[in-house]
């Protein structure tokens, strides 16, 4: 018996999410299947890392991609570490997700990037300028 854990996510965008995750210094893998302890996932899409089966992003109704692992058996890998680190993943993708998001919507609009401060605390503070017409 498998024991997937599904993490619900907001990301929506199918090409940023997978531009963040090539940023980030995933590979990517379209469609197919994660590998699981005793069994396998079929993904929309999956990234292979280190320490583990493999993460799968599989698309809802909804239009959100929920993230997808299964690391029971690993060595040094229980539950609680499983959804703390895929926890950590989802938070350092969604960062990038995020800051591609306000990227692409400043730029439709007009706008460019003066200044971008990236801060201690992971925040990143963005001046944007579009000039009057």
């Amino acid at each position: 018996m498998s024991h997937f854990s599904r993490l619900k996510t907001k990301f929506k965008n199918r090409e940023i999410l997978i531009e963040c995750l090539k940023e980030l210094g995933y590979q990517i893998q379209e469609g197919g299947f994660i590998k699981g302890y005793h069994g396998q996932q079929a993904v929309d899409f999956a990234i292979q890392v280190k320490k583990g089966y493999g993460i799968g992003f599989v698309l809802n109704e909804d239009g959100t991609y929920d993230m997808i692992a299964d690391w029971w058996g690993v060595k040094g890998v229980n539950d609680q570490r499983l959804l703390s680190t895929l926890q950590d993943r989802v938070n350092a993708i969604q960062r990038k997700y995020t800051l591609q998001m306000v990227l692409e919507q400043t730029q439709k609009q007009g706008y460019s990037v003066v200044e971008r401060t990236d801060d201690k605390d992971g925040s990143i503070r963005l001046v944007v300028r579009r000039w009057a017409e």
